[in-house]
């Protein structure tokens, strides 16, 4: 059974994943994210679901049903309303890769919080798919909360600034990770 502990507003809910479906998600990584036009900051690959689907569809429908089960463990620990799927992808990040604070639907301009290019984001979450690497922990500076990936562990949150996060740098190894978003606006979700 997966145990899950809130840390103020936070949910870390571990073994959502087992190890053999994260090691089938960093497969996928592995295999399709050459095939892949989107990058993140460290301008790594991004697998996208709908690159997957292009290529393997059965594959994709599984990936989409692991953001279903996020989805459940978000709304019950936050009480929302009915969840989207907004955007979900598989991410790598190796060693000196990292990603600066910032919130995941605001941004700061002139020292203020406005929206930023995906406003529609309202919760996000963070499955972890492996831990062999040092480095690259999920740091909330302003909460003074530091998470240490492990394979199988879901951290949800809301994507707005209150929650703005940070990845140091990765040491060694390579941290694989799906973020999937949600959204309570049903014409923002994902078309599957």
């Amino acid at each position: 059974m997966a145990r899950k502990r809130p840390i103020g507003r936070i949910l870390v809910s571990e073994n959502t994943l087992s190890l053999k479906e994260c090691a089938f998600l960093i497969d996928l990584y592995d295999r399709y994210s050459d095939l892949s036009d989107r990058r993140d900051y460290s301008r790594r690959p991004l697998l996208h679901y709908y690159t997957i689907r292009e290529v393997d569809n059965e594959s994709a429908s599984w990936v989409y049903g692991v953001s279903l089960r996020c989805k459940k463990k978000i709304e019950t620990h936050f009480s929302t309303p009915e969840l989207f799927v907004e955007s979900l992808f598989v991410a790598c990040l190796l060693p000196g890769d990292s990603h600066i604070a910032h919130a995941d639907n605001e941004r700061k301009k002139n020292g203020r919080w406005v929206p930023n290019h995906t406003p529609q984001r309202d919760y996000t979450g963070l499955l972890y798919l492996n831990d062999n690497f040092t480095g690259g922990q999920l740091v909330f500076p302003e909460r003074h909360v530091v998470i240490i990936p492990k394979a199988g562990l879901l951290v949800g949150f809301p994507s707005n600034h209150e929650f703005a996060h940070r990845v140091p740098k990765v040491l060694s190894g390579k941290r694989y990770s799906l973020p999937v978003w949600f959204t309570v606006n049903p014409a923002k979700a994902m078309q599957v």
